[in-house]
């Protein structure tokens, strides 16, 4: 069950429909809500991240993040009982501090790109906290929302993450919803049908409404998958998370990579 949500923003907030998405989710599913909020030093431009900070005075960056922190409360509705907590650093380190100390939540969620002024930040976020913090997260496209999961789409391979996400896909989906099991092939000898019946076997023991489907890799895997969610109109988009290299920074799989940058319907995504 969802009852802690973690929503990762970047200071100052820009508009109201983010917040507005997770306190409807958060309505829904009866969860608190924690508002985390980054303020970065000021940048000679968004576009340098993570380099080209500017020399701010400590008491300057606090007083900029506790007029961060007011802004967003003013947003929030009377009576709300949200948190408000703040990470302040040079652009290139608040990834790294929210992996030590990030409240703890059974969801992240995390806005579209247009809510963050600095890109980076927003990826490397995601990135950081998918892998550090084994909770899952969940991506918000402009506009949308998520409570009830009537239809989900799974993508599968057969890996560790793919699994974990299918648990967190079974937790959150409604009583009987629709679930569409998807492989991508990656070639003329790959037969991935053989890989999705024990997985649509076990998602049916649930109660869930399962079919699976090996697609044909006509577009990229991210492509390839989104396109079938939204031709479903399904809900939900639910994918592991894959971590490459451990050396010089995150790396995630092709897949991954592109739905944090791009993603046109709610994706949830597991490490």
């Amino acid at each position: 069950m969802i009852k802690t949500i973690l929503a990762i923003v970047e200071g100052p907030v820009r508009g109201t429909g983010f917040i507005d998405a997770v306190l409807g989710l958060a309505e829904y599913r009866q969860a608190h809500v924690i508002f985390d909020i980054l303020t970065a030093a000021p940048l000679l431009s968004a576009n340098l991240a993570p380099l080209g900070t500017l020399y701010t005075l400590p008491g300057e960056l606090r007083q900029l993040t506790r007029e961060h922190a007011s802004s967003l409360r003013t947003l929030l509705p009377p009576g709300s009982q949200a948190e408000v907590v703040s990470h302040c650093d040079d652009v290139g380190w608040i990834p790294g501090d929210l992996r030590a100390t990030a409240p703890l939540a059974d969801m992240i969620v995390i806005g579209p790109g247009d809510a963050w002024s600095i890109d980076w930040l927003r990826r490397r976020t995601i990135e950081t906290v998918l892998v550090a913090s084994g909770t899952p997260v969940l991506l918000l496209p402009p506009g949308r929302s998520l409570r009830s999961v009537e239809h989900a789409v799974l993508g599968w391979k057969p890996e560790p993450a793919a699994m974990r996400a299918l648990h967190h896909l079974v937790a959150l989906a409604a009583p009987g919803a629709r679930i569409d099991v998807v492989a991508v092939k990656h070639g003329l000898d790959d037969l991935p049908e053989t890989v999705l019946d024990p997985v649509v076997a076990l998602l049916s023991r649930h109660g869930f409404s399962v079919k699976g489907h090996a697609l044909d890799r006509s577009e990229t895997p991210q492509e390839r998958l989104t396109s079938f969610a939204l031709d479903r109109g399904a809900d939900l988009l639910v994918v592991g998370g894959f971590a490459h290299s451990r050396v010089r920074e995150i790396l995630l799989g092709g897949v991954t990579r592109s739905l944090i940058g791009d993603p046109r319907l709610p994706v949830l995504m597991v490490h």
